[in-house]
């Protein structure tokens, strides 16, 4: 334990914390300080001295970057012999700060407050100019909302039926069907869908250009919902590998905001949105849209198909914009099961919907059954991707200890309740009915039992009136439609979910994939769900009610139970039953959040998609029910090392799901030998030619070399091929896996090791060369690895090892001035958090821990070797601006590359 003096970011208030681990910090890890009362706190530095024996002073961070006081005092704790930390509370991270890494934090400050200046500069220039825009913004907006009449309509339509017009003007209904009929027809007669080929885009590799999503369902003012959390967190991907995006929305979403992306609201068609409305809005938008895409000539649109609108379709044709079609079941069925009634002009919506589909480039619907309804339609089948819903694991995510206890005290429940957990729209098919029945039958068997309900809806009254006519008020705790990210940190309080849907379509089979099933899992509650269509594929395998009568019930590889949609007895069953076995209830929920980790994130729905237009086959995990596991070549289920740190974990799910170069290598069959030599001539023709000279692989023949992390057995094949006696260890089974399918496939021998470098498992003075390429900086105590690296070096042994570099092109360019600065991510993380979520490409929702370094904090990590070399290197062409491209990447990447090399010597004596 380490006690330490906590201060909020204005450095006004502290406590005295005590923190476990916090002592054997060394750079970024992972830790929760749970939140308290701060007294103030006028001079955080006396208070430090008041106390001597606090080990040193933690200092909460609200943005990215820290700022001159935080800097300051910093330095100043530090030189009183102290220690210091700063916490990112939204991150759960903290960095401990040494003489170096301040120096890093100083430089980072210098470049914002640089960029800030500047920009403050160029507001004040060209306030004028963006004063105009803002008014014929607003000019040209109230022109094309107002809608044309034909000459003498209004009048015609308000005036007595002896009308002085020669013609009867039909009703507004009539003229707007009539009007989206005939264009409806003209389009469908010239489809013509635009192709798409950008290969698999990643944070490094953007799609050029602008990427445009498209929602205009202006009536849908939301906040929450499934609805809402599917277009933010789809709208955030795409905008990640998009270099410019922009959202034109029906109604502002504040978590767009949130995230940073552009929005461009779009004035209400109407104020009602009834039949006539949604005809109109058509026309009221189209024109707008129409000019704004002329100038953006956006590389794709990506819309969510709204009813009555065809905008979309009709600028796709006429601008040849590549054009996907995010499709989430038919609300025309919608209206007439819920509705009570069919639309008049049924047949224009189905028009629109029809125009939309033959147009898109491709279409991503959410289940087989929308997928079986659309091929029904004559939709051509190679068009459309099964895409389930998912989560966001990092928003939703379990809370433990004091946090979770903290916040289920906020919201009412004690340490011993059971929390049941429903979130969601209150209507339609959500099994509010079935919920409604149940919710007084589980409580009479489980008085420990709770409930919070998130949400509103049509069908709300009916758990308000048994909560009322029952007098379960102490039961049920309610607490109302709430914003999108409150949602997300209520969940985790819960112990138990349910998601009782029941279908009550009249006219097709249950087709929702809902969202709120995926955030369940990412919690990772015990969840009791309905066997009903999709739901029962992604919470299968699954136990059954009657599973709970055999004795010394064990979960293996299940992640919820299932019941009979509908069936109220065997839904109350389900609940109580898990409810007793708090235990097999856990193990149930950690099944589940690593089925969301494996397969349902909003990052690999996307990446679903990019996917798909590359031609690629959709992975497993979108064939719903059959969930993606990482496997090894030879197919058997891959061991991890449990570490006990995040971090750590994270590294295993990054590298075990995308081992790393293999997304270069797309003309060969994965894991044969012609595989695996594309992938090396590419790592040495293309991306690094510097590497085999700089590395060394041809000098070392008759010498033990060990490799720290060997990735897929290239650079150790080389070392291998010219006579080194070669062994790997890694942390990843996955690569393991990889590099020793690789040495058989070449007839080449090794040894492979699984395990982690921070405590390598091989005797003192083994090794002649320890080598490693751009892989300690991924573990969170690195300069412990460097210490177990000289250990097992034999006297006079060489490492050669390769981070990434501080002082780079990409960091500053690419990391901190296009992603957090021009993104405003800085606004919201700290730059490790960014190079987490920026640097490796993944295909999954692992944040692998990166850190930069220089020659100076270098040399001091390698204080206890001699004969330090540094050599700089790695820079590839796309990572300039284009005016910049034609200069020689080479030497560029000798002065600023992302890629520091030390080589050092272990003494000998």
């Amino acid at each position: 334990m380490a006690m330490c003096l906590f201060l909020t970011t204005e450095l006004k208030a502290s406590r005295v914390v005590d923190c476990d681990g916090l002592e054997n910090t060394t750079e970024r890890h992972r830790l929760v300080i749970p939140r308290a009362p701060m007294p103030p706190c006028a001079d955080p530095l006396a208070e430090l001295d008041r106390l001597p024996s606090l080990a040193g002073v933690i200092i909460e961070m609200e943005r990215g970057w820290p700022g001159q006081s935080h800097l300051t005092l910093a330095a100043k704790v530090l030189s009183r012999g102290r220690r210091a930390w700063f916490y990112w509370p939204n991150e759960a991270a903290c960095e401990c700060l040494d003489r170096d890494r301040l120096r890093s934090y100083w430089n980072l400050w210098l470049f914002v407050t640089i960029l800030r200046a500047g920009r403050a500069l160029w507001r004040r220039i060209t306030a004028p100019y963006r004063l105009y825009l803002v008014v014929r913004r607003m000019y040209r907006a109230a022109s094309d909302a107002a809608f044309e009449y034909p000459p003498g309509y209004e009048d015609a339509v308000a005036a007595p039926v002896a009308s002085p017009l020669p013609v009867e003007l039909p009703p507004a209904e009539v003229y707007f069907a009539e009007r989206s009929r005939l264009a409806l027809d003209q389009l469908l007669e010239a489809i013509a869908p635009v192709t798409m080929d950008v290969g698999l885009p990643d944070a490094a590799h953007r799609i050029a250009g602008v990427g445009v999503y498209l929602r205009t369902d202006y009536w849908a003012k939301i906040s929450s919902g499934g609805s809402y959390g599917h277009t933010c967190y789809v709208a955030k991907e795409l905008a990640a590998v998009t270099e410019r995006f922009v959202c034109f929305m029906g109604s502002r979403f504040a978590m767009l905001d949130d995230y940073g992306l552009r929005q461009v609201v779009l004035p209400p068609a109407s104020e009602t949105s009834n039949e006539t409305d949604l005809l109109r809005a058509h026309w009221v938008y189209y024109p707008q849209l129409k000019l704004a895409m002329e100038a953006l000539r956006p590389a794709y649109i990506y819309e969510r198909l709204c009813m009555g609108n065809f905008c979309g379709a009709a600028l796709s044709l006429e601008l040849g914009i590549p054009y996907i079609v995010e499709y989430n079941g038919s609300e025309i069925s919608m209206t007439r099961s819920f509705g009570g009634v069919g639309l008049t002009h049924e047949d224009v919506f189905i028009k629109a919907e029809d125009a939309a589909f033959r147009q898109a480039t491709m279409i991503s619907v959410v289940s087989e059954v929308v997928r079986d309804s659309l091929i029904a339609r004559g939709v051509n089948p190679a068009k459309i991707l099964v895409n389930p819903n998912g989560a966001d694991p990092v928003a939703y995510a379990p809370l433990t200890g004091s946090a979770r206890q903290e916040l289920r005290d906020e919201l009412g429940f004690a340490a011993d309740d059971c929390v049941v957990g429903f979130t969601g729209t209150f209507g339609g098919w959500h099994g509010i009915d079935v919920l409604a029945n149940a919710i007084p039958a589980i409580c009479a068997r489980a008085p420990r039992l709770r409930f919070l309900l998130i949400g509103d809806g049509t069908h709300k009254h009916l758990i308000d009136n048994v909560v009322a006519e029952r007098d379960l008020a102490y039961h049920v705790r309610s607490v109302g439609r709430v914003p999108q990210q409150d949602g997300a940190r209520m969940l985790p309080a819960c112990d138990l979910f349910v998601s009782p849907h029941n279908s009550h379509m009249v006219d097709s089979k249950f087709f929702g994939s809902p969202t709120k099933l995926f955030e369940y899992m990412a919690v990772g509650g015990g969840i009791v769900g309905s066997d009903l269509e999709q739901l029962g594929e992604v919470l299968s395998p699954a136990l059954r009610v009657e599973d709970f009568l055999k004795p010394g019930l064990q979960v293996t590889n299940e992640r919820a139970v299932l019941c009979v949609p509908g069936d109220v007895t065997e839904f109350v069953e389900a609940v109580v039953s898990l409810a007793e076995r708090p235990a097999l209830a856990a193990a149930l929920g950690r099944n589940a959040r690593q089925a969301v980790l494996d397969s349902y994130s909003w990052q690999r729905h996307v990446a679903n998609v990019w996917r798909f237009l590359a031609g690629e086959a959709a992975p497993a995990a979108v064939r719903v029910g059959k969930a993606a596991v990482s496997a090894a070549p030879g197919g058997d289920k891959l061991d991890r090392v449990r570490t006990g740190d995040e971090y750590k974990e994270e590294v295993q799910d990054q590298w075990n799901n995308n081992p790393v170069g293999s997304h270069y290598a797309t003309e060969n069959p994965s894991r044969t030998l012609d595989w695996y030599k594309e992938v090396e001539r590419y790592r040495y023709a293309e991306y690094a030619p510097w590497m085999p000279e700089v590395m060394e692989y041809d000098r070392h023949a008759g010498e033990k070399v060990l490799e720290i992390g060997g990735g897929l057995g290239t650079d150790l094949s080389q070392f291998a091929r010219h006579g080194s006696i070669v062994t790997d260890v890694d942390l990843s089974a996955g690569h393991l896996g990889h590099a020793r399918e690789n040495f058989a496939l070449r007839g080449l021998t090794g040894e492979f090791v699984h395990h982690d470098a921070e405590t390598l498992p091989f005797a003192d003075n083994t090794f002649d060369v320890v080598y490693s390429n751009g892989v300690i900086h991924h573990t969170p105590n690195t300069e412990r690895v460097v210490g177990e690296i000289r250990r097992v070096l034999k006297p006079g042994g060489k490492a050669i090892i390769m981070l990434y570099a501080e002082h780079s092109w990409h960091y500053w360019y690419r990391l901190v001035w296009e992603q957090g600065w021009k993104r405003g991510m800085l606004q919201r993380y700290s730059i490790g958090e960014i190079m987490s979520r920026r640097v490796e490409i993944t295909k999954n929702d692992a944040r692998p821990l990166v850190k930069v370094y220089g020659a100076r904090r270098l040399r001091r990590m390698f204080k206890d070797f001699s004969g330090h070399q540094f050599f700089k290197r790695q820079m590839v062409t796309s990572e300039l601006p284009e005016p910049m491209q034609w200069l020689p990447v080479g030497p560029l990447g000798k002065l600023v590359g992302w890629n520091i090399i030390i080589k050092a010597t272990k003494p000998r004596g």
